[in-house]
């Protein structure tokens, strides 16, 4: 037995099964509860924290206890994927003024590997006497995840400490300074605006990223927060700031950047281009915790910031101009990635399982489906309390035209308030395989 602990630790597969789906509304509302619980205590202004879970002790692992690692349709036909062995190749490296932060997605954008992060603890205060800031990004130019991803750097502020990677308008930021609970000025101290990156795109046309993320406003207490909606940033240089365009007319009374509503769909879990067209999948709805379906958008990126040119997946091949026409297309969670692979020649999805240390993969030969039913593709190190979370894919490190694809997911360490996240290279059966 061996475990995730042991730098670049092999697991080979011997036994392959399919494991039965499983609806867990309880299980998911818990998850997206505890995904959002914001705390009081050591200095440290209230907050989200993605999960501030995971029991002490250490995942062993045996061989033989892999046996859920075919991703086959639903109808029982033979597995589309199968998984051949799983690596754990150990902590990405984290600036040390960085405590814990959650979220990853990544993208190349102009040479860099950028990866973005949603709630950011920081060891010392920033130049503005924050020691939570909503967001925080870092970038590498190590495109080669074989050994582990180094090199990682961040913008920093006139302290040294790490920078937000999406802007805040002149109005949040003067809100959230004078209710700084380091240093408040004005009761409810600790309230805030929190900008939450999803996923990054590239628009191969443009050049231009596309930022999904989505503006809650959160009071002190545990579960005080609202979604107020989702939105997409633009982003044309590294050596610039994205921008949160105005919509107009606006769509969201008082918050001109929001594309959608906390009543619609959270578009901006997953995001991917195919045939020229953005693909964008929206996992829950805010004010429903306990829904994990992800409905499915499609626009054309140039047109990304128009709803009038959205278009929504509404089930048996249609789609429709009505944003309450989209069907779920499958259940995930709302953390997840999407890529084609073109070792598989199909879409994986990647994501964590509520209220578990799985982290599950669903194939498709198209973005709407049908997909197939989850399955396990490996089980991660355990947490010093509660569960792993955040679990999701990096295509641009696929290795052997994605016959390897490499997975972070994060999770809690002993300190208060911090977090890791953990590399994990899995590796493909040959497809000539897969069938026998």
């Amino acid at each position: 037995m061996t475990t995730d602990s042991d730098p670049f630790m092999l697991i080979s597969v011997v036994s392959v099964s399919k494991q039965t789906p499983m609806n867990r509304p309880e299980q998911a509302m818990t998850s997206f509860l505890l995904r959002r619980l914001r705390l009081v205590g050591n200095g440290i202004q209230p907050h989200r924290l993605r999960l501030l879970h995971f029991s002490a002790g250490v995942l062993l692992v045996a061989v033989a206890e892999f046996t859920t690692h075919g991703c086959g349709v639903q109808s029982g036909s033979p597995p589309d994927l199968t998984v051949l062995k799983v690596t754990f190749l150990g902590t990405l490296p984290t600036n040390l003024d960085i405590l814990g932060r959650d979220g990853g997605y990544s993208t190349v954008f102009q040479g860099y590997s950028i990866w973005l992060y949603g709630d950011t603890f920081l060891a010392k205060p920033n130049a503005e006497d924050f020691t939570l800031i909503s967001d925080s990004w870092s970038y590498t130019t190590d495109l080669n995840a074989q050994d582990g991803i180094t090199g990682f750097q961040e913008r920093v502020d006139s302290g040294g400490a790490p920078t937000m990677i999406l802007p805040e308008t002149s109005a949040e930021q003067i809100f959230n300074a004078v209710h700084n609970s380091n240093n408040c000025q004005e009761q409810p101290c600790g309230a805030r605006w929190a900008l939450w990156p999803a996923s990054i795109v590239v628009d191969p046309t443009s050049g231009h990223a596309l930022i999904f993320y989505m503006l809650v406003y959160a009071l002190p207490g545990s579960f005080n927060f609202q979604a107020i909606g989702n939105s997409v940033a633009t982003w044309q240089s590294f050596q610039d700031q994205p921008q949160r365009p105005a919509i107009s007319p606006p769509l969201v009374a008082g918050h001109p950047d929001l594309l959608f509503d906390q009543n619609e769909p959270s578009f901006g879990s997953a995001a991917l281009i195919s045939g020229g067209m953005l693909y964008v999948y929206g996992c829950g709805i805010p004010t429903s915790g306990s829904d994990k379906g992800c409905r499915l958008g499609r626009v054309s990126p140039s047109n990304v910031l128009d709803r009038s040119a959205w278009t929504y997946y509404a089930g048996n091949g249609a789609w429709s101009a009505q944003i309450g026409d989209a069907v779920h297309v499958f259940t995930g969670d709302n953390i997840l990635s999407v890529a084609w692979n073109n070792y598989l020649q199909q879409y994986v999805a990647v994501y964590s399982a509520p209220f578990s240390q799985n982290v599950m993969m669903r194939c498709s030969h198209y973005p709407e489906g049908p997909w197939s039913s989850e399955v396990t593709a490996f089980t991660a190190m355990q947490p010093a309390s509660g569960n792993v979370y955040d679990a999701h894919a990096h295509p641009e490190y696929d290795a052997n035209s994605g016959q390897t694809i490499y997975v972070t997911y994060s999770r809690s360490t002993p300190a208060p308030f911090s977090s890791e996240v953990r590399l994990v290279a899995i590796t493909l059966a040959p497809v000539t395989a897969q069938h026998n």
